[in-house]
C-alpha cells in the first residue's frame, strides 16, 4: 500500500465514522432532542468494519484512476 494509499484510506475512516456516528445518533434521537452516544460496542465494531471496506475501495479506485490519468499523460509527453 502506497503513501497515498494510506492517507484516503485513513482520511476516509475518520470522516465515515464520524458520519455512521451522526447518522447513528439521529436515528437513535428521532423525534426528540438530539444526544451524542456510541452505540454498543459489536455494533460499532461492525459500523467500523463497513467504514473500513469501504475506505480501502475508495483508496483503490482512486489510485487507480490517478494512475490512468498518469498514464495518459506519459502517452501525451
Amino acid at each position: 500500500m502506497n503513501k497515498n494509499a494510506i492517507i484516503i484510506t485513513s482520511v476516509g475512516m475518520v470522516i465515515g465514522i464520524a458520519e455512521a456516528l451522526l447518522y447513528y445518533n439521529l436515528g437513535q434521537s428521532a423525534g426528540g432532542k438530539f444526544s451524542y452516544k456510541i452505540p454498543p460496542t459489536k455494533e460499532f465494531l461492525k459500523t467500523a468494519g463497513v467504514v473500513l471496506v469501504t475506505s480501502i475501495l475508495t483508496a483503490g479506485i482512486s489510485g487507480f484512476i490517478e494512475s490512468r490519468f498518469q498514464d495518459d499523460k506519459k502517452q501525451i509527453a
